[in-house]
């Protein structure tokens, strides 16, 4: 695993809290279908894997947005690539602080 990114999907013309919601959960339901281990969060989704796969599913983050009838989103992407080895796993990072959730 060479690529860690942190998306944050933020609908611009929501009319409600609700209809937020219902865009966020189909981009997350849209990335929950690659094999990037995705770590959802209050305010990010955290993935990992090969950099061409988290290039893919940013990308498609928009788009679904967009299907989902959002007529403007603003993503927002913290990108962790290290070509040469691997980035440090979001279990490292914080598993010590979610142990027992699963």
């Amino acid at each position: 695993m060479e690529c860690s990114v942190a998306i944050q999907v933020l609908p611009m013309d929501s009319a409600s809290d609700e209809d937020t919601i219902r865009v966020v959960d189909a981009v997350i339901a849209e990335i929950q279908k690659y094999d990037v281990n995705p770590y959802v969060g209050p305010f990010e989704t955290a993935i990992e894997g090969d950099y061409d796969t988290c290039m893919e599913v940013l990308k498609k983050c928009q788009l679904v947005a967009a299907e989902a009838g959002c007529g403007q989103v603003m993503t927002y992407a913290k990108i962790n690539y290290k070509p040469n080895g691997a980035v440090l796993t979001t279990e490292k990072k914080v598993g010590k602080y979610h142990q027992g959730e699963n």
